[in-house]
C-alpha cells in the first residue's frame, strides 16, 4: 500500500487526553502504518498557534502541518472540509496513492471514506474505541485503535479529581483571549478540556454544557 496520512489533530488529541489522560504521539500511528505499506504523504490539521508544544513532535515526524485559522464567526467544521477536500484531490492527482489514512473519530468524516472506497482505495480508520463513531469504525476497510497502537490502556484505576469548574471556565476564557482565540461555547469547551481533561459538565449538575454555559 501507497498510504497518504490525514490527522485531525483536534478530535484526536482531545479524545487521547479525555480518555487517556495522555498526550497524543503521532509516531505511534506512523510506525503501525509502516507495517502496512509505504507512507508517502503526512498531513495534520489544526490552529497551530495554539498548539506550539504539538508542533515539534510533528516536525519531527516530518508531518506537514495544515494551518487553519478560524474565522471570527467561527468554523466549526473547517478543518473536517479543509481535511475532506485535500483528500479527494490526492485520490485524483496522485493515482499511486492507493491507501488513505483518516485518523479521527469523527462521524462526519463517513462520507469522505465512502467517497475514496467508491474510486477503489483502502481506507484505514485510526481513532480512540471509545469515543469513536461506531458507524465510521465499520465503514474503514480497516481500523486501529490508537490504545493498542500506543501501548496504552484507560486508566479506571486513577482516581479523577476534577477541578473547580467555574475557576476553569475563567482560565480557559483568559487564555482564548491571550491567544486572540474564536470566544464560541464549543471552542470554550475544548480549551477547557485542554487544561482540565477531567472535566464533565454533568459533574457540575448540567445535563449539557449550553446550560452549564
Amino acid at each position: 500500500l501507497n498510504i497518504a496520512v490525514f490527522v485531525d489533530y483536534d478530535n484526536i488529541e482531545i479524545g487521547v487526553k479525555s480518555t487517556l489522560r495522555r498526550e497524543f504521539r503521532v509516531a505511534a500511528v506512523l510506525d503501525a502504518l509502516k507495517e502496512r505499506g509505504v507512507i508517502v504523504a503526512k498531513f495534520a490539521y489544526a490552529n497551530w498557534g495554539r498548539q506550539e508544544p504539538a508542533t515539534r513532535h510533528m516536525a519531527e515526524n516530518a508531518v506537514q502541518m495544515v494551518q487553519r485559522i478560524p474565522s471570527p464567526r467561527g468554523d466549526k467544521n473547517g478543518a473536517d472540509i479543509n481535511l475532506a477536500l485535500d483528500a479527494l484531490e490526492m485520490a485524483f492527482t496522485h493515482p499511486h496513492v492507493n491507501a488513505f489514512a483518516i485518523v479521527s473519530g469523527d462521524s462526519d468524516f463517513i462520507p469522505l471514506v465512502n467517497k475514496l472506497k467508491e474510486y477503489g482505495k483502502y481506507v484505514i480508520g485510526v481513532g480512540i474505541r471509545e469515543s469513536s463513531s461506531d458507524l465510521l469504525v465499520q465503514n474503514c476497510d480497516e481500523y486501529y485503535s490508537y490504545s493498542d497502537l500506543a501501548g496504552l490502556t484507560k486508566e479506571e484505576d486513577t482516581p479523577s479529581i476534577q477541578r473547580d469548574p467555574w475557576e476553569l471556565v475563567r482560565e480557559a476564557a483568559a487564555q482564548m483571549v491571550r491567544n486572540d482565540d474564536v470566544m464560541r461555547s464549543d471552542r470554550l469547551k475544548q480549551v477547557m478540556k485542554q487544561i482540565d481533561s477531567n472535566f464533565d459538565e454533568k459533574n457540575a449538575g448540567y445535563s449539557r454544557f449550553s446550560k452549564f454555559v
